[in-house]
């Protein structure tokens, strides 16, 4: 029954993130700095080693994880964007804000599937995402916990 639903939003928010990869590979030209392939981080990791196997629970626990992401990624983009260059800056904003519509979209989605309250379930996430952030982590990158 959200099927088709979840496709349209989920398309909508793919093309955006595409965009952005496009903007920050232009960035990243634009510094002399060269695109590498990285791994996923452990944080990621981390929190979707916990999704439920069974539908649509898996659906909701990835759209969850995935509000958890867009959400510690606004809060980064507002830690960091004062301390780069103005271009830089005025960039992680408008990421910010992108993201914050992201995290909201997903936690809306997930609620909309479970046709219930989530709140347990993201209390649960939660805690674990805190242990990713507040955990020492030897692989530093932009969602990660405390460099070692």
């Amino acid at each position: 029954p959200y099927g088709q639903d979840l496709i349209d939003k989920m398309v909508l928010l793919i093309k955006e993130e595409l965009h952005h990869f496009y903007q920050v590979l232009e960035i990243m030209e634009g510094y002399g700095i060269t695109y590498d392939t990285i791994s996923s981080s452990r944080y990621a990791r981390g929190l979707l080693q916990h999704v439920k196997t069974h539908e649509p629970a898996a659906l909701i626990d990835k759209l969850i994880c995935g509000a958890f992401i867009e959400a510690r990624s606004c809060e980064r983009f507002a830690v960091l964007a004062p301390h780069v260059d103005k271009p830089l800056g005025d960039f992680y904003i408008s990421l910010l804000r992108s993201e914050a519509r992201h995290y909201q979209d997903y936690l809306t989605l997930a609620e909309e599937i479970a046709g219930s309250d989530i709140s347990e379930r993201v209390a649960f996430f939660r805690g674990i995402e805190s242990d990713l952030i507040s955990s020492p982590d030897e692989d530093f990158k932009f969602h990660s916990g405390c460099p070692v």
